[in-house]
């Protein structure tokens, strides 16, 4: 039953991810190696080649030749050590948050396998992966009719727990892309650059660890978190947020990958589309070349999975690295550098404002055309 499970699956989510982490956070989080985890590893189905991973320890100036990064692989291992593992832990998060279900969640039945979710426990892929994989396929039906919310529920939405708003839901905007169709892309670049804001000043300590998310002044946080009771460690570290643990002390760290992670997906085509290259000025206040600009940001619901993992991929990440590093890996480097110099949001802010910039051509979010599933009709 786990092997047909797997051998249909389609992971979605941002340039792609390898779901079991390094092995320091194993042994931070508790999380082993469960049997679902291991057959995945040995069919070659859920594990995929750690995108964002390399993209970080790249950005750390992991060593390797820019003419040689297509076939040299080296940066993607899995404990390759450039990049702290806290902040791989924050990369990953945006795809794999800690959770925890609400009354009447648990009863996930895709595919009829029934009770297969511990709601008394926080939900990660690695500790509950059969019940992560059950409730991803669930959301992924529901998100075709339905919209996935956390506070701002309507009678057409139902509720979501953070993994999957952030897939398929409310919370997109944590991927690079807009939360549905026909959203114009200032709403969507305000939602994103709130995050980044919000992301920022916790890796900044701007804003601290036990902060309440519904008393930070931030229009995004309050709208998608303002009904919580969650405090910014709850959001990053639910189940581990005890300081025994000592992630508490590496929150910063934790924060500063979630930025990284939103940001490196804007430059995946399937979350995004740029224009074809920078024209190569630079961004104001800032001593970085403004990236490509920004002409539509994707929205999932009617993509086809396929087609938008094909263009989360390895492949397609190292496909310009022949004449230069891709953008997402440059991009990486100046944020990273601003980080180690300790700059306050209102520094990184000019220049994540330029990275975000949109060009005169934009458009309102659609699936993009690359990406449509095949019943989906076209909207000019």
């Amino acid at each position: 039953m786990i092997a047909c499970l797997l051998l249909v699956s389609t992971w979605v989510g941002a340039f792609q991810i390898g779901p079991l982490g390094t092995k320091h956070e194993e042994r931070l989080t508790n999380e082993t190696n469960s049997t679902l985890a291991r057959i995945a590893g040995s069919l070659g189905v859920l594990i995929k080649t750690p995108v964002h991973e390399e993209i970080t320890h790249l950005g750390k100036w992991c060593h390797v030749q820019q003419a040689d990064l297509a076939t040299d692989t080296y940066c993607s291992g899995r404990d390759v050590g450039f990049s702290s593992p806290y902040v791989i832990y924050g990369v990953r998060w945006n795809d794999l948050p800690p959770f925890r279900l609400e009354q009447g969640q648990g009863n996930c039945d895709y595919m009829g396998k029934k009770n297969v979710c511990r709601a008394d426990q926080t939900i990660r892929f690695s500790t509950q992966p059969a019940c992560w994989y059950c409730l991803f396929k669930d959301a992924e039906r529901q998100a075709q009719t339905k919209t996935i919310a956390g506070c701002n529920r309507t009678a057409n939405s139902v509720p979501g727990n953070l993994m999957t708003r952030s897939h398929f839901g409310d919370l997109q905007f944590l991927h690079g892309m807009a939360n549905a169709s026909d959203i114009h892309p200032f709403d969507t670049r305000g939602q994103i650059l709130d995050w980044l804001e919000f992301a920022w000043k916790v890796s900044s300590k701007e804003i601290l660890p036990q902060t309440f998310l519904k008393d930070i002044d931030n229009r995004t946080i309050k709208q998608h978190f303002g009904c919580t009771e969650w405090k910014v460690v709850d959001l990053y570290l639910l189940g581990r947020q005890d300081n025994a643990s000592g992630l508490v002390t590496q929150i910063r760290e934790i924060a500063f990958g979630s930025v990284l992670h939103t940001v490196q997906d804007s430059f995946a085509a399937a979350h995004a589309e740029r224009e074809p290259q920078s024209i190569g000025a630079q961004c104001e206040g800032s001593s970085f070349t403004t990236p490509a600009k920004l002409v539509e940001f994707h929205a999932y619901g009617a993509q086809d999975g396929a087609l938008h993992d094909h263009d989360d991929s390895r492949e397609a990440m190292t496909a310009v690295a022949k004449d230069r590093w891709p953008e997402a890996v440059e991009v990486t480097r100046n944020l990273f550098e601003l980080h180690s110099d300790g700059a306050k949001w209102a520094d990184a802010s000019n220049y994540l404002q330029c990275v975000f910039a949109l060009s005169d051509d934009y458009r309102v979010s659609s699936p993009g055309e690359g990406y449509r599933r095949s019943n989906m009709p076209y909207k000019p």
